[in-house]
């Protein structure tokens, strides 16, 4: 896999753990990759159902970001795993409501440049070779 396409690859599962935790998408979205870890930097809109509390009953609210930033690096961590193959050893995660930014860093298990080599790349994927070493595409074959 080339680094352009690691790195579309974990903004892809960002933003797609996004929208499942807070049911919408990132404004903006930037991953910088060095040795073993990715840093991404977001911008996205505060979830409406915390911004009325958060003004009235800061604790509380803080509670819930918390608790939302755990499910979402719990999540964040599965997808990383089932879709990309690579493991994750931690994904620290904070977010700053006033400013509606959120920073996290991932780390992998083994330097960046060594996962590049075992992973195949997304569009690559769909001509695999079966156990007899026969070419064999994951596309769907047409009925007709």
């Amino acid at each position: 896999m080339l680094m352009g396409e690691f790195k579309q690859e974990i903004l892809r599962i960002n933003n797609k753990v996004n929208m499942e935790i807070f049911k919408q998408g990132l404004l903006t979205q930037r991953v910088d990759v060095m040795h073993n870890r990715a840093v991404i930097v977001a911008k996205n809109r505060r979830v409406g159902l915390l911004s009325l509390p958060y003004v009235m009953d800061k604790a509380s609210t803080e509670i819930m970001d918390r608790t939302l930033i755990s499910i979402f690096k719990q999540r964040f961590i599965q997808l990383m795993q089932e879709e990309m193959g690579v493991t994750v050893i931690a994904h620290l995660k904070d977010y700053d409501p006033e400013h509606e930014i959120a920073a996290s860093v991932t780390f992998f298990e083994k330097p960046v440049e060594e996962l590049l080599q075992e992973l195949k790349s997304p569009q690559r994927q769909t001509n695999q070779t079966n156990k007899a070493g026969q070419a064999q595409s994951s596309q769907p074959e047409s009925e007709g």
